[in-house]
């Protein structure tokens, strides 16, 4: 069932965050070892206002860091890319979710409302569509979903850029009203995670590893960050996700979506790329990705990866390695303990050796990494959180996070930059990012 339309409405009122003082205008959020914790409910407009007013702050931050990300990676200027947005992703919004598109109507206006007047309609959608328009977005997490007497196991680390990762920090707590309750981790102004990593009232939780190296281009369609948060608020099965994933699909932002419904206890693999899909499901396995393909056909007739069983590349060394430990060493004793392991692990398969982390690790640390492929030596990339959720935190919707290196390692700007001055122009814009612990997030 759909939202109807919602009214321009004052909500200040209405703005929540329970155990915790409201401070904007800018002030900074409380943190919580890493993580900024939020909550937003209402309809369409009022749940954006809130998101905007509590997040303004943050939101300019990223407005201020776009353009650098934007030439960085996928070189082109602000303004021709906003266009680009305006014009081709949303006419499609306004036409298919307008619902999604007055809640970021509402973001843009509460962070406005709060005093950031840069914060517009247009940068919230050029920013929502950032995963969509960048084709070429990589090895961008490992993840990995189990199931073993009914008990699920997800868990999923986010592998990108410093400066992109540093802004996924925001576990948000969405009560529409109208479909399904939802916590995600997500950047400031985003309608969906951008991480992917969800867990909904109704007992699905999912996350996904980015399937790399297409040999298309996206022709659009309804773009992916619409896909999955009509998804999650509005999908009540797996089967549900796979039709409203497919529907319209326009080929952006091809993943391996890893799926579990705790209560039929069941999970699901979902590949998509543009012309082609691939859904699994078991009641008992594994499924897991990094960022190659699993689906034979997919990765021949829509990528040229030719990584999946290369030991050599980041891809193939995770593949290999994230099935020894799933399939040999803690089959069918997937702990949390245990899944904390998997998840920061630092053994090179190429290497034959644990490591203090490289681009070939679960744990990935680009930035130590002087051999790297496909960026520059030492690029600042790597993983910058880890999650984890079995099925008894998903009924009380908790999972456990560490926000920063899966492993735990610090990251310093001034010791980074002084040991690889070539990334000064970087420096601007990097935060630390501290060695923070594990801890359990529960709903506010």
């Amino acid at each position: 069932m759909k939202e109807k339309r919602s009214k321009r409405v004052k909500i200040k009122n209405r703005i929540t965050r329970k155990n915790i003082p409201l401070k904007v205008n800018g002030k900074k959020l409380p943190i919580q070892h890493g993580w900024i914790r939020i909550k937003i409910y209402g309809n369409a407009f009022e749940r954006g206002f809130a998101h905007g007013y509590l997040l303004a702050k943050e939101l300019q931050e990223i407005f201020d860091s776009f353009t650098f990300i934007l030439r960085e990676n996928m070189k082109i200027g602000y303004k021709k890319y906003e266009t680009y947005c305006r014009e081709k992703i949303t006419p499609e919004i306004q036409k298919h979710f307008l619902e999604f598109f007055e809640e970021m109507q509402g973001i843009s206006a509460g962070a406005i409302s709060a005093g950031y007047p840069k914060v517009t309609l247009d940068f919230i959608i050029a920013w929502n569509s950032l995963l969509s328009t960048y084709t070429m977005f990589t090895e961008r997490c490992s993840s990995l979903i189990t199931i073993y007497n009914g008990n699920i196991v997800m868990a999923h680390n986010t592998q990108t850029d410093f400066i992109t990762g540093q802004t996924s920090n925001i576990i948000m707590e969405i009560c529409p009203s109208i479909g399904n309750r939802m916590i995600i981790q997500m950047s400031p102004g985003f309608i969906c995670s951008g991480m992917d990593w969800f867990i909904i009232d109704n007992g699905i939780i999912g996350c996904e590893s980015t399937i790399g190296d297409i040999n298309y281009t996206p022709i659009f369609g309804a773009p992916y960050f619409c896909r999955i948060r009509q998804a999650m608020q509005y999908g009540n099965s797996l089967d549900d996700y796979v039709k409203i994933m497919l529907k319209d699909n326009a080929g952006d932002y091809p993943c391996t979506w890893l799926l579990g419904d705790i209560n039929r206890k069941e999970i699901m693999q979902l590949e998509i790329a543009r012309k082609y899909h691939s859904v699994q499901k078991k009641k008992e396995g594994i499924f897991y990705g990094m960022n190659s393909v699993h689906d034979v056909n997919i990765r021949k007739l829509e990528t040229n990866d030719t990584e999946y069983g290369d030991t050599t590349t980041s891809s193939g060394s995770r593949n290999m390695r994230l099935h020894y430990l799933l399939y040999e060493k803690y089959a069918g004793n997937m702990t949390i303990e245990n899944t904390k392991k998997i998840i920061a692990d630092h053994y090179d398969v190429y290497l034959d050796k644990d490591t203090k982390g490289n681009e070939r690790t679960i744990c990935k640390h680009t930035n130590l990494d002087p051999e790297d492929g496909r960026r520059d030596a030492y690029y600042p990339f790597g993983c910058t959180d880890a999650k984890i959720v079995d099925s008894s935190m998903a009924k009380k919707m908790s999972f456990i996070g560490r926000f920063g290196n899966a492993c735990g390692t610090e990251f310093n700007v001034q010791s980074y930059l002084k040991k690889h001055p070539k990334y000064n122009r970087w420096g601007k814009y990097l935060k630390n990012m501290p060695s923070q612990p594990w801890i359990e997030l529960k709903p506010i």
